[in-house]
């Protein structure tokens, strides 16, 4: 009897596997964890199936996951060693699962069956026994007979070919409930939990394949009844579902089929164009993906310039009055976010069916979107207009500051109405911020006009009125940033040499006073200054500060990442003080646990070592090694870190 071929006979076609080359296709805690399912055998039915490995694996949620990654043959050609990877998990082919087949495979060639390719081999079946085989596959899995059903539709010809067959575009061949039981499933098979989206979207985009067949092939009614069905129960489901945009990217895919459909038409003869009620299923279908986009956003494909460069004047009158239907009223705090994209759609359909400048603009002026009609006028040349507009009635900050960068695009011409403009904006939001100095919003307000301005007069060469404002921004909010703020300012080429030497001590002591040790311990590094970074950390972890909750008040701590950034800025003048803060990190990361954590501390006690050898007393560092790993000794992965290291 000849030997069964398995993985380990086939491995030298490949080119050679290594951890490091795994290692690199994810970050470290899916390789970690990939490692892990490897070691806990998550991972079953490994086949090779000609140079594709497979697998399935088994998680906590819900239905297993497929598990892909192709191979490179041994030809000496490429320096890659994989082709592709794939895993039917939201995360996808770079996740903890794929690191486990392909540990497996590394590690265990000998455990994969070896499948030659299925399509070879059942092409040499005759009809009888592929009949025969269908039957048997039927009774066995009987919930594919819907799926079969829909199949069976699909075009067995070249597109090229079914454009010679005469009727089929607007010819509907499929039964919807077919379609809707592939949806259905998928839905129901993806199961619960935060998974449960990506797990649905997979299954669904099988579905969408079977639409792009029959717009390859110009069946646009079976095409249209294929995404209209995924779309409406998509859109039916979604709240129920944690998506993280997988969903959306099925609505899209939807969006993008029913958009060929319908650009389509123009192009055919009226004998293939959809019949009406077709037609008006098409554009309600196109409408309502618009609108969820409107609302959940990712599907976007352009529905509404399409629909208003393909559609006859009697359709655009109807959907601008859906449109309009969709507007909510300016007092409700939705339609702020809501109502433009509405009007921007309307809009769309008006410029499409010739109409005036004015009425373009009425949309956005009833809509009472302000910000929209004064940056319409800007790009139909009116800056005056627009400019009055602005001061009139456009409030929010960041709106005004996006207003005026427009202008200034248009040249230096209108420069000074534009710093005028925002000036404005600044006085009187500072008037209003007199009667209530502690209302967040229109604090924020405020500083925004500011560092907008001075960003403006570092520009146009105003430096001093730059440095006033950055100077009552610190004494506001004496922090980093605006200390950097002020300095820029102060360094401008305009101003006196002496300015910023003089002014620094006055900033510097103001971050004292107030406490902001963890500002200076940034500044003097940024400046060099190594010990009195060293002293403001110091500093910083014994002065009391208030506590998040505004009761008592604790010791301030120092970020691990900000220990790091001194203990490296101290390893030349200052070792022992790098050393101290280097082991407080190294306590913290073996303290939050994890292979990541224990591989980043090892990198540290490397550091440590180097100090201590030149720092001669070599006793201390063996001492102190023996004594972190006795009292770690139960953390098996930080022991296997230590050891990789030599430490």
């Amino acid at each position: 009897m000849a030997k069964v071929q398995n993985g380990a006979d086939l491995k030298g076609q490949f080119e050679p596997l290594s951890e490091d080359d795994i290692q690199a296709l994810t970050d470290g805690a899916s390789f970690h964890k990939g490692y892990q399912s490897y070691l806990n055998h998550a991972l079953v039915e490994p086949t090779l199936s000609e140079s594709v490995l497979r697998a399935w694996c088994h998680g906590s949620r819900g239905s297993p996951y497929r598990v892909e990654a192709t191979l490179c043959p041994t030809s000496g050609k490429s320096a890659r060693t994989l082709a592709d990877t794939f895993c039917s998990c939201p995360r996808g082919g770079s996740c903890k699962h794929v690191v486990a087949l392909l540990l497996i495979w590394l590690h265990e060639p000998e455990s994969f069956i070896v499948r030659s390719g299925l399509m070879g081999r059942l092409s040499t079946k005759s009809h009888e026994e592929l009949i025969s085989l269908l039957e048997q596959l039927m009774r066995r899995q009987p919930d594919i007979e819907p799926l079969v059903e829909v199949l069976i539709e699909l075009p067995l010809v070249s597109p090229a070919q079914e454009e010679k067959r005469s009727g089929k575009g607007r010819e509907r061949t499929l039964d919807p409930s077919a379609i809707q039981s592939q949806v259905d499933s998928a839905f129901y098979d993806a199961g619960e939990g935060w998974e449960a989206a990506g797990r649905a979207a997979f299954d669904l985009e099988r579905v969408c394949d079977i639409g792009k067949s029959f717009v390859e092939a110009g069946q646009w009614a079976n095409a249209l009844v294929v995404y209209t069905t995924i779309a409406q129960e998509t859109a039916s489901q979604y709240d129920m579902l944690q998506d993280e945009g997988q969903l959306s990217w099925i609505m899209r895919e939807c969006a993008v089929g029913l958009v060929e459909c319908l650009n389509a038409q123009s192009l055919l003869p009226q004998e293939e164009q959809l019949d009406p009620e077709d037609r008006e299923e098409l554009l309600t279908a196109l409408f309502d993906l618009w609108k969820f986009g409107n609302n959940y956003g990712g599907v976007e494909a352009t529905i509404a310039a399409t629909i208003a460069q393909k559609t006859t004047k009697q359709e655009q009158e109807r959907i601008e009055a859906w449109l309009r239907r969709e507007m909510k009223p300016e007092h409700d705090s939705s339609s702020r976010w809501h109502n433009p994209s509405i009007v921007h759609f309307l809009v769309t359909l008006k410029q499409a069916g010739g109409s005036s400048e004015e009425d373009v603009l009425d949309e956005y002026r009833n809509a009472g979107l302000y910000k929209e009609l004064a940056e319409k006028c800007l790009h139909l040349g009116r800056v005056n207009a627009a400019l009055e507009i602005a001061q009139a009635n456009v409030t929010e900050p960041m709106d005004v500051t996006r207003f005026a960068e427009l202008v200034l695009k248009l040249g230096e011409t209108w420069r000074e109405q534009t710093l005028a403009l925002v000036e404005t904006k600044l006085n009187e939001v500072e008037h209003t911020t007199k009667d209530n100095p502690k209302h967040f919003t229109s604090v924020h307000a405020v500083d925004t006009y500011r560092h907008w301005l001075s960003e403006k007069y570092l520009l146009y060469g105003k430096a001093k009125q730059a440095l006033d404002i950055e100077r009552v921004r610190f004494q506001i909010n004496p922090q980093e940033t605006t200390y950097h703020s002020v300095q820029s300012a102060a360094r401008a080429t305009s101003q006196p040499e002496a300015l910023w030497s003089g002014l620094r001590p006055q900033l510097l002591q103001t971050l004292e006073q107030q406490n902001r040790w963890g500002a200076l311990v940034s500044i003097y590094l940024q400046e060099g200054e190594v010990g009195l970074a060293l002293s403001a950390l110091a500093e910083m972890e014994h002065t009391p500060t208030t506590s998040p909750s505004g009761y008592g008040y604790h010791a301030g701590v120092a970020s691990s990442q900000q220990q790091v950034q001194v203990a490296q800025a101290a390893e030349e003048h200052y070792p022992n003080d790098a050393i101290r803060l280097y082991k407080r990190v190294v306590q913290t990361l073996i303290g939050e646990r994890g292979r990541e954590s224990y591989r980043q501390a090892a990198s540290y006690l490397t550091r440590i070592k180097l100090l201590y050898q030149k720092q001669g007393p070599e006793s201390e560092w063996l001492t102190y090694m023996t004594n972190l790993r006795t009292s770690n000794k139960s953390l098996r992965a930080l022991k296997e870190e230590l050891d990789k290291r030599g430490l």
